[in-house]
Order: structure tokens, then sequence, then C-alpha cells
């Protein structure tokens, strides 16, 4: 049976994790996720998805659908949530009864053998119950929401498929008859295999029937289709008997514990996926509360290397208190790359920030912080920020350059076509000439490479330098960008 995620749709690359989680640092995710999000295994667990989500449309588009639904439909996530934390339990919690069967070591005699054996199948009978019941539990709550999203829709179907499975049923009303703690509450009906030799080699469940039962009924156990002849071997052996009865008993909680995995494995892990889009409602809260807009981007494909955005904003400026009226928007249309240049305190940060933090939520599966978004996922985005640099301290001994030329070497080693790299005062410590001619040789390394960058930096010759290559120039001013030539 086919596994569920709510997360992903195809495969990420490992590699990027650590290039991802500096970019996390540096457009301050971590901050802007604690702000809105009070619980911290959620908000640990949001950037850890983050850093594995920077491959291809598949999983943004996976996740934005289920996002909508949960937007859509508020009372959906907490519901789901509640009933698969149970559901992700039920592992755990019958492994641990199961260890206290064997807890003072393995049965010697045969009635210890026989009496282990079925509270081995009891617990296993009722972990296949829970497992199934929690599907009709799965079904009733898709009832009463409407979903459009194609995964949970799936999801829904999958859970009324199985729900309405011939075999599953049958194999619930066989694990719901077991409702005695102790074997002799039952008779059974065994099949034993013998050898040549007279020894057991198999013995099955044939049936199982509750005496005292006010209506009589027997247990069919339901993997037995055939008949199988019976013979009464009467106390002639007992401890022979009770050894393959013990053996029968073993093969059917084998059975049900089957099942119940094979069941279980559909849905399991999805409580933990769920605190991905709990913090996501949050971001949205808080959006809302301050009056920020935001929208899904219109995904397009990464070839295509289309990054379009109106009405930016920096969603880190609500943690300073600032609310929709105090906050400058930005238009712009990266058909290129761009340096970026201001003077101190004019916006420069901020929109970098702003910028790397839509992109990064719109291949992520996630709504951005604008009017409008067209956007071609990037393979891989990567930061150097040197203001956001808390690793260097003064006197080390590698120095803050030598620091700085490690950094930008890795995400050059880092670099594949259709990369987006965001560079904020890199190599502002180092001799003026010196900087702006070595990130030209950077920048232009980048461009061979059909990578698109965003360079804020105070290095005015590198203006220069670069006038006649693919890149816009921008000025910042007032929290505003516009063209070199607009500004000027």
């Amino acid at each position: 049976m086919k596994k569920i995620s709510l997360l992903y749709k195809e495969q990420t690359k490992p590699a990027q994790m650590k290039c991802s989680s500096k970019t996390v640092y540096n457009l301050n995710l971590d901050r802007i996720t604690e702000l809105a999000c009070e619980n911290r295994k959620n908000r640990d667990f949001f950037l850890e998805v983050l850093t594995e989500s920077q491959s291809g449309t598949e999983n943004a588009l996976h996740r934005s659908g289920i996002l909508r639904d949960f937007l859509g439909n508020p009372a959906l996530l907490d519901e789901m949530t509640q009933i698969f934390r149970g559901y992700d339990n039920l592992p755990g919690e019958t492994a641990e009864i199961l260890g206290e069967i064997f807890r003072y070591g393995m049965p010697v005699t045969s009635d210890a053998m026989l009496e282990a054996a079925y509270e081995e199948l009891y617990i296993n009978a009722h972990y296949a119950r829970n497992v199934i019941a929690y599907l009709s539990e799965i079904d009733r709550m898709f009832e009463k929401y409407q979903v459009k999203s194609p995964a949970l829709t799936e999801m829904k179907e999958i859970a009324r498929t199985l729900c309405r499975d011939e075999n599953i049923r049958a194999a619930e009303n066989a694990a719901e008859k077991f409702r005695n703690e102790t074997s002799e509450k039952y008779s059974f009906t065994f099949n034993a295999t013998l050898g040549n030799d007279m020894r057991l080699i198999k013995s099955s469940l044939c049936d199982v029937c509750d005496p005292k039962a006010k209506k009589k009924f027997s247990i069919p156990v339901f993997h037995r289709k055939n008949k199988v002849p019976e013979a009464d071997i009467g106390n002639s052996a007992s401890d022979c008997v009770q050894t393959a009865l013990a053996n029968a008993m073993t093969e059917t909680s084998s059975l049900f514990s089957e099942i119940a995995g094979a069941i279980y494995s559909v849905f399991s892990g999805l409580s933990r996926e769920l605190m991905f889009y709990r913090v996501a409602l949050d971001l949205a809260d808080m959006l809302q509360k301050n009056g920020i807009k935001y929208t899904f981007p219109t995904l397009c494909e990464t070839e295509s290397d289309v990054f379009t955005v109106t009405g930016l904003t920096d969603i880190l400026l609500v943690s300073e208190g600032k609310n929709a009226d105090s906050i400058v928007t930005n238009d712009i249309e990266l058909d290129t790359s761009a340096l970026i240049r201001g003077e101190n305190n004019c916006g420069k940060t901020s929109f970098l920030r702003a910028l790397g933090t839509a992109a990064f939520f719109a291949q992520s599966g996630l709504f951005v912080c604008a009017s409008s978004m067209k956007y071609s996922p990037r393979t891989v985005i990567l930061t150097h920020f040197s203001s956001a640099e808390k690793d260097f301290v003064q006197k080390d001994e590698a120095g803050r350059f030598e620091g700085e030329v490690q950094e930008i070497a890795e995400i050059l080693d880092s670099l594949e076509p259709h990369s987006l790299v965001l560079l904020n005062e890199t190599f502002q410590t180092t001799a003026y000439r010196e900087g702006a001619t070595g990130m030209k040789d950077i920048l232009c390394i980048m461009d061979k490479i059909k990578c698109k960058y965003l360079f804020v930096t105070h290095m005015k010759l590198l203006f220069e330098l670069m006038k006649n290559e693919n890149a816009k120039q921008l000025t910042a001013k007032g929290y505003r960008l516009s063209s070199e030539n607009e500004a000027g």
C-alpha cells in the first residue's frame, strides 16, 4: 500500500542541506517563526523541512494545495493533528505492552508458553483492531470538510477504500472477537503438521469458539479458507497439545501484527508532518493581525527563469511593531542579476531578506508576503550575509576576510545552473580595489553558470566594473528600490 506524505511528492537533495541551513539563519527565518509560533518543537521541525525543500516544483505544489485546504478549513488541521497523534502512538504503546510479557525472560513450561502466546495474540489483535478503527475515524473526519488538494483528496479516497476492503473488515471482525484476556475462555481448533519423526513442524489455528457467549458463535481465523480434517486428541498429550496450540496462536498473532503494520504504514508519521502546517497557519494568523498581505505564488518551470514580484514585504519588520501602513513594499522583475547600493539604513538588507524569504517560502510550498509573485524555483538558494555573521570574532586567527573567502568558495562549489545567490556586504572589510576586482570575477563566474545573484554592497568601484555585464544596478532610498536611471 502506498504511504501518504503531506510534505513530499518527490525526494530532495541531501547535499544541499548545509547551505540551506545557512540560508535559514541569514534570512532570519528562525526569528520570524519564533515571532509567530510559541511551540519550539513545531518551529524546529518547520525550519528543518525548509532546509530540505530546495529542488523542483513538485513538493511546492503538493504542499501549497494542502495549505490552501487548511486555510479554507481552519478546524481541519486541529482535528487531523489530534487523530494522528493517537495513531502515531499505537505501535509504541503496543510494543511497551508486549514487552511486559517477556519482561522476566522466555517461558519454559508448556503452560507458561501457552499463556504468553495468548497474551501476545490478544495484544496484537487489539492493535490491529485499533489501527483499523482509525481508518473509520479518518473517513468520518473527511466527511465534514471540503478538500480540494490532490494530496488530501487522495488521502480521503485511500481511507475510504481501506474502510470498505473485505479483507480488512474480516481482520477487524476476527480481532474484535478476542475480548477475553485469558485463553481459558475459549476453545481452540488447530491444524498440526508433523514430520516423519512425528515432531511438530507447524501448527495453525482453524477455529476459535467462546462457549460462554450469550449468543453462540465461532471465530473463524480469517486466513484459513479451507476446512481441515479434525481429530479430538483429548488430554492424552497435554504438553504437546499446549505447545502446538501456543505455536498456532503465535502464527495468528504475527498475522494480526503484519496486517496492522501494513495498514499503519500508509498514514504513519503524519502527526509530525502536520507540525509544518501548524507553523504556516500561525504565520498566516500573525500576518492577518498586522494587516500584511500574502498570496500563493504562481510557480513556473525552473528553466523559464521567471522572478517577478509586486508588493514585496519584509516579514521581519512585523517583529519591530510595524504594520501594513508603516511598511514600504517593493515591486521588482529579476530578469537578470542585480547589484544594490544605498546609504546606511535605507532598506537594502531588508529588501534582500524579503526577496530571499519570498523565494524560500515559494519553493517550500508556502504563501509569500507580496501582492503577486511569479517564480521559477531555483535549484538551490545560497546566501552570505556579512552583517549576520556571528561565527567570526575579533583576532580570529584566520581573519574575517579569510573566513569570508572560505565561505564564498563553498558557495561557488555548490553552484548549479539556476541557483539563486544572495550576498550582503561580502568582502566589505578588505581593500577597496582588491575587493571590487575579486567580486567582479566571482559574479562573472555565477553569470556563466546561469546563476542569478543579488549583491548588496558599498563598493562603488564594483558598479563601474560591472557596467557592461549582465546585471541590473539598483539603488535603495527610503526602503524603496529603483534602477540607477530612475534614481539618478
